[in-house]
């Protein structure tokens, strides 16, 4: 087992995935965060890569914190591999272990086993606890977080790239708008799309438009996008669609305020003369659909952005206390006054 002696904070996944093609194993791994799909996928992966080819059933051994004794890992961590270089250990919802357990488990980085890996799988990990800060001092450490806004164009691209297949930067917006932010459901879209166009096509906008928009139910975006342009008949229309899906009116506020600032920012920094692209550079926003933000932003009187912000707060603060009837009744009173926040009068 190869290890190495100078440490790097902050691995990737695909550094990681190239150490190990070079046969660089560390004796311990954390896998942690609340990027779910991101996690998962690449802890199969490295349970795959790590696990040993020869009497695998013997040489392997899941745990799970809520129902394990952490000295029958230490022993099983401890002891000589079967006919194979190396037996593999993985520990599931390392998060929820205790502080206690966490110190018992302490021997393992500080007298790591070289015929033994360890590899530990957790949520929102406490990396204030030992066990956990060590573990960069002798393994690796992954955190799986989603991603932000502006950083999902670049992730469904690596997805793509992942899968083998090429994704054009228009069909990816276009996913994007239709999906959301969900890693999981993108994945899943981007797997429907790459039975659909064939081996060795790529994934263009046209082909989104075909499978995904003919398929998804309405979005919180293109809710957002209609409230925006102040489209109060869509508006009306698109809400009452969400509603009857069963989707919470708290998060389509949420996104109608994420809208709402993005308008904002762009009037303010249209207002320097910025040109398009680095407007959408600073907003994080892509060039595709930074048109459509300028045109909204330039239709908003001074001031009156502020005004449908402070209409979203007041609405979200109601939804606390109001039942599932009234909620609707807020939120189609909600669109009619958002639609109706002073325009900027054409010339």
């Amino acid at each position: 087992m190869n290890n190495s002696n100078r440490k790097k904070r902050g691995t990737s996944p695909e550094e990681l995935r190239s150490a190990i093609g070079k046969g660089v194993v560390h004796p311990v791994y954390l896998l942690y965060g609340l990027e779910e799909y991101g996690k998962e996928a690449f802890s199969q992966w490295l349970i795959d890569a790590l696990a040993p080819a020869q009497a695998r059933d013997f040489n392997m051994d899941t745990f799970r914190s809520d129902r394990f004794d952490p000295l029958d890992l230490l022993q099983i961590y401890e002891s000589y591999p079967m006919l194979a270089e190396r037996r593999l250990l993985v520990l599931r919802d390392c998060d929820q272990l205790s502080p206690d357990i966490c110190r018992s488990l302490e021997r393992v980085v500080d007298a790591p086993v070289e015929t033994s890996c360890l590899v530990l799988i957790g949520g929102k990990v406490d990396m204030r606890r030992r066990l956990f800060k060590q573990i960069s001092k002798v393994g690796e450490g992954i955190e799986f977080r989603p991603p932000y806004d502006r950083e999902i164009p670049q992730w469904i691209q690596r997805q793509a790239k992942y899968k083998g297949v090429q994704i054009e930067p228009a069909a990816i917006d276009i996913l994007r708008l239709y999906v959301g932010n969900s890693p999981r459901e993108l994945v899943g879209e981007l797997d429907k799309l790459i039975t659909f166009i064939g081996e060795g096509k790529a994934i263009t906008r046209e082909a989104v438009e075909q499978v995904t928009a003919a398929s998804r139910q309405v979005n919180v975006f293109e809710l957002a996008e209609a409230v925006g342009g102040r489209n109060a008949a869509k508006a009306q229309v698109l809400l009452n669609r969400y509603l009857d899906q069963g989707e919470e009116p708290a998060k389509a506020i949420a996104m109608i305020v994420r809208h709402f600032n993005l308008l904002l920012r762009t009037q303010r920094h249209m207002a320097k003369g910025e040109s398009k692209e680095q407007l959408a550079k600073a907003l994080g926003v892509s060039p595709f659909f930074m048109g459509s933000y300028m045109e909204q932003a330039r239709a908003y009187v001074p001031g009156s952005l502020w005004n449908s912000l402070s209409l979203l707060r007041s609405a979200d603060w109601q939804l606390r206390t109001l039942g599932r009837r009234q909620e609707r009744v807020l939120m189609d009173l909600l669109m009619v006054r958002l639609c109706s926040v002073g325009r900027r009068k054409r010339p």
